[in-house]
């Protein structure tokens, strides 16, 4: 197997995880079982998108894949969960959701591919903290399962990129141990 061949599996094999588990994280939704933070998601969504152009511009081709479904699943959660999810906010939320919001604003202003990628970082974790926090007090409305899967579908994504600079593994690698974090806080509360 050459090494684009290589590539393109890896690149699938990173979208298989990812299609099993917004399909299970949708279902939940739809039964009523998962109730996902609403402006987590709609910051997910927001800056995997910036993380999947800063991966496009560093040419990470295949291994980038992975991270714009992830921008399409998040927002298109997000818009559901406007509905179906949780969408009351504390104090903390809300001062989470202006720092990421104002990260994201930067990220019109910035220039520089690097610090435009820090921030996206930033902000991503901010959405963390929230689904953090409401697993942490929730943890039965959330997803194990889904949240594992969208962890592992970064290492065959990585192992899938075309070039290996802070650009195009950054954001893979961030957003895979923040799911995992996730996972861990569930399992420490329903098994602690």
């Amino acid at each position: 197997m050459d090494v684009s061949m290589a590539k393109i599996a890896f690149g699938i094999l990173s979208l298989i995880p990812a299609a099993i588990a917004y399909t299970l994280y949708f279902r939940g939704m739809f039964t009523g079982k998962i109730k996902p933070h609403a402006f987590s998601w709609l910051i997910w969504g927001l800056l995997a998108g910036n993380g999947f152009w800063a991966q496009v511009s560093a040419n990470a081709g295949i291994g980038s894949w992975a991270t714009g479904v992830t921008s399409v699943a998040c927002l298109t959660i997000f818009v559901v969960a406007i509905f179906r999810g949780d969408t009351k906010l504390l104090r903390l939320d809300w001062v989470l959701l202006s720092l990421a919001l104002v990260s994201f604003g930067l990220l019109l202003v910035i220039d520089d591919k690097t610090v435009s990628l820090c921030v996206t970082l930033f902000a991503t974790l901010l959405g963390f903290m929230m689904t953090w926090r409401k697993a942490w007090r929730l943890p039965h409305e959330e997803a194990t399962m889904s949240f594992a899967l969208n962890a592992i579908k970064f290492l065959p994504a990585i192992a899938a990129l075309q070039t290996y600079s802070f650009l195009t593994i950054a954001y893979p690698l961030t957003a895979g141990l923040a799911n995992a974090a996730v996972v861990l806080i569930i399992l420490l509360r329903t098994r602690g």
